[in-house]
């Protein structure tokens, strides 16, 4: 240590170290207090940056035109030199952000870089000690490359502005380091053995890493590029072009890489065209745009796809799960973090019902000051509904409420665009998705809301099983969570997530939000019912039936999950009518040629098969998985018309031989286009062997909930009927009717706005309602949304009980009357 400081000493002593020191070391400190403001988007402190310009240029010009003067005797300082000309590259960058947000790492390898060359620079004679400062700058000298590179098309501008200003001066900055860098290893290096294979192993380990990147990248370019070019030939097609792009893509790390060029990643080929860094994009993608140096040398390698920006986006919905990065942020919802998650949850196995509350505490990364628009997307279980929503509005908890889908998104625009208060709003989305969205969150203003859903038991394995709700949003990995369950009524819980027993509740603490699940024992239907409006709404057993069923044909909806014995196991039925679809033309499949079928499927990911193109009376035998585009998706194609046009009557059944289901076969469940049905595939294969199909018996005042394997009934009130369920029942049963009859007037406004009042007094989140919350009674009023009034209201975790019955509402009237008429009594016996 003494002789690493002696040698410090004796390098300090040298001519102009010390102020060469001093002065790199202020720029540095400005430097990295700009970046620091504009991270922080403390905007108005970025002059800082000016400063350090100011200190940068006039030591670099003095010391520029000393070693042109005498370079033996300042020799030593070039590689502050090097050190001073890149900090005022990147100071300028702060003003004229020629590389777009680059990330941390590339200012640290730019560091090191600097850092070695202080070894590499010195007439001292060799030292064993240092060869690895010769390593990390062979490491780091392609970042140098990199610059001069990207900043070719710069530098006749950089010519013109060293005449006006002085500045352009800095876009050759690069190109001049890499020529003094080159020259001084080609010139040194090679005289010393040691320090040339140290430097020599840095520069060939980034290479040898950047080749391997880069092959992963041209493969699947390629892989991509071919499917491009057979859809080509594909001319009547009702589905949108990047459809058949998607069904073929398998989600990896190289293909989102190669999606994301000119959305999130920069491309230089793009530069050189002079065409900017993107082009234009119909939808948003709310992901931090990235200047990655390793990414876009890679794309110049690369074969253009051919996709349009809208295209990619919705290929990364599809395959990637990337649909809250799609949602319309009106504000930026960079810097926020979920600081902690509160995960409630009441289970009435008698129900077999849940509510889930889930209240979230929202904050900003570095207390920044400007205003933050945060979005959450919930994932629910299957037939699952959104019932409560809460803001805390100045300390204070404000409750949503219920309106329109429109009224609530033109409200919550106008508000959070224009006025820049405070609203929460939550809508539905298909796949058993809701959003929520949250204004503002700031330094002075961290957020609270809680919102609750409604989710019915699975039945499995003779149990009912509870399945906790999948949450994207901001930074929820650190998050603080506690957990709580719930029963009404003595029944064990198994959970597959570490609950202790506290004081009759089951808790747990964690980090982060897992997905877990709770198990308790079957038990039959206790006829819990609930009572509202003079309506009982009773929860029964569901009524199945297996229906006489010979299918016109038997389509195989074949897929990459698919393996050769089950589709063996079908084709050995030995029968004539069944068939799969292949690029939109239905053919054949037997023993004989399936195993040839099958290899058109290998890369297939999901499929959406013409459904108006069946005969009536057809069953699908699916193998779904859980991704694959939405309805939405489709609502401008052909293909969407004729799916709502055409196949409805064709009564096609479904049969899914896999746990999971899609987006595409969920919506088309809910809405009816089809009869769906899962089961495994022995179970399958005997039904179309006994010429059965199981159907669940619809009434018109009866919803079915599948997944608990109930039906909610609405009869009218007698006396002989109690109010001993929760309120969720009704919840329930709204939420079926209004998808049903919703899914029979399509088109019609009038009848719409009938389901719409249905949802209001159940208080659902549904496709034509929304929940909201605003800042002040007047802002309800202003926007023409109504208040809750003789409705059900929010959801709570404490208050779901059964609301008094009409003969209850005169006993308690007479009781209280009696009180009051009493206390006047005594009150005027004591005057």
């Amino acid at each position: 240590m003494k002789h690493k400081f002696e040698l410090f000493r004796e390098y300090y002593r040298k001519t102009d170290v010390g102020i060469s020191l001093a002065v790199t070391s202020i720029s540095a400190m400005l430097l990295i207090m700009a970046l620091a403001c504009k991270e922080l988007e403390f905007y108005k402190f970025e002059s800082i940056a000016v400063v350090a310009l100011i200190f940068e240029f006039g030591y670099g010009t003095i010391l520029s035109f000393l070693l042109l003067k005498n370079r033996k005797k300042h020799m030593h300082l070039t590689p502050f030199l090097m050190l001073n000309w890149l900090i005022g590259c990147f100071s300028l960058n702060v003003f004229f952000p020629v590389f777009l947000n680059l990330p941390v790492w590339v200012y640290a390898t730019t560091f090191l870089f600097c850092i070695s060359n202080f070894f590499l620079y010195q007439t001292k004679a060799e030292n064993l000690r240092v060869l690895i400062f010769y390593f990390i700058n062979g490491l780091t000298f392609w970042i140098i490359f990199y610059f001069a590179l990207f900043l070719i098309p710069v530098m006749p501008y950089s010519l013109v502005g060293i005449i006006a200003l002085g500045l352009g001066f800095y876009g050759l900055v690069p190109a001049i380091i890499l020529v003094i860098h080159t020259l001084s290893i080609l010139l040194y290096l090679p005289k010393n053995r040691y320090y040339f294979i140290s430097f020599c192993a840095g520069f060939s380990t980034i290479l040898v890493g950047f080749l391997v990147f880069t092959i992963g990248l041209v493969i699947e370019s390629k892989k991509i590029s071919e499917i491009i070019k057979m859809n080509s030939f594909e001319t009547e097609t009702d589905l949108p072009t990047y459809i058949s792009i998607s069904q073929n893509i398998k989600p990896n790390f190289f293909n989102e890489i190669l999606l994301k060029k000119n959305i999130v990643y920069i491309d230089i080929d793009k530069f050189f065209s002079f065409d900017g860094f993107g082009s234009f994009s119909k939808q948003q993608f709310n992901e931090t745009k990235a200047h990655n140096p390793f990414i876009s040398i890679a794309y110049l390698f690369c074969k253009d796809l051919n996709i349009n920006n809208d295209d990619r986006i919705n290929i990364l919905k599809s395959n990637f799960n990337k649909r809250l990065e799609t949602e319309e942020h009106l504000w930026s919802g960079d810097q926020i973090f979920t600081k902690s998650i509160k995960e409630d949850v009441k289970i009435y196995p008698d129900s077999r019902l849940a509510y889930t509350e889930i209240t979230m505490n929202i904050e900003c990364h570095n207390k920044t000051l400007s205003n933050k628009e945060a979005i959450y997307s919930f994932q629910l279980p299957e037939g699952s509904v959104a019932t409560s929503l809460s803001l805390w509005v100045n300390g204070v908890e404000r409750k949503g409420v219920l309106t329109t889908k429109e009224k609530a998104k033109k409200a919550y625009n106008q508000i959070v665009g224009v006025e820049y208060r405070d609203p929460s709003l939550m809508q539905w989305r298909e796949g058993n998705k809701v959003v929520v969205k949250v204004f503002p969150v700031n330094k002075i203003n961290p957020r609270t809301f809680k919102c609750g859903f409604t989710t019915p038991l699975k039945v499995e394995d003779n149990k009912l099983k509870y399945q906790s709700l999948s949450i994207e949003g901001p930074n929820i990995s650190n998050a603080e969570t506690i957990s709580r369950i719930q029963t009404v009524g003595n029944t064990s819980i198994e959970t597959s997530k570490d609950f202790e027993l506290e004081k009759g509740f089951y808790m747990n603490q964690s980090k982060g939000l897992d997905d877990w699940e709770a198990n308790i024992p079957l038990s039959k239907i206790n006829h819990s019912s609930f009572v509202w409006k003079n309506k009982v709404y009773e929860v029964r057993e569901i009524q199945k039936t297996l229906t006489r069923f010979t299918p016109s044909e038997i389509i195989l909806d074949l897929n990459d999950k698919w393996t050769t014995k089950q589709i063996e196991s079908v084709v050995n039925l030995d029968r004539k009518n069944i068939f799969v679809f292949i690029n939109g033309h239905k053919k054949e499949i037997n023993k004989e040629n399936f195993k040839a079928i099958q290899q058109d499927f290998e890369n297939y990911h999901y499929s959406l098969l013409p459904l108006y193109k069946l005969t009536k009376n057809s069953l699908i035998i699916t193998k779904s998985g859980t991704f694959s585009a939405n309805f939405e998706d489709l609502e401008e194609s052909n293909y969407f018309k004729k799916i709502k046009k055409n196949t409805k009557q064709r009564d096609i059944k479904v049969i899914n031989i896999s746990p999971d289901i899609n987006p595409f076969w969920q919506t088309a469940k809910e809405q009816k286009y089809v009869e769906y049905f899962q089961t495994n595939l022995n179970n399958c294969l005997k039904m179309v062997n006994e010429h059965q199909f199981p159907l669940f018996k619809e009434e018109e005042n009866v919803v079915n909930i599948e997944p608990a394997l109930i039906s909610i009934h609405q009869k009218a009130y007698t006396d002989s009927l109690k109010s001993n369920g929760p309120n969720h029942i009704y919840r329930m049963y709204a939420f079926g009717k209004v998808l049903q009859e919703q899914i029979k007037i399509q088109g019609d406004t009038i009848s719409k706005n009938q389901y719409v009042e249905l949802a209001k007094d159940a208080n659902i989140v549904t496709p034509i309602s929304s929940l909201i919350v605003l800042e002040t009674d007047k802002d309800y009023k202003k926007n023409g949304i109504e208040q809750n009034v003789n409705t059900l209201g929010n959801a709570s975790i404490n208050n779901d009980g059964s609301v008094p019955e009409p003969y209850e509402w005169v006993l308690l009237i007479i009781g209280f009357s009696s009180l009051y008429f009493y206390y006047r009594k005594n009150k005027k016996q004591i005057i």
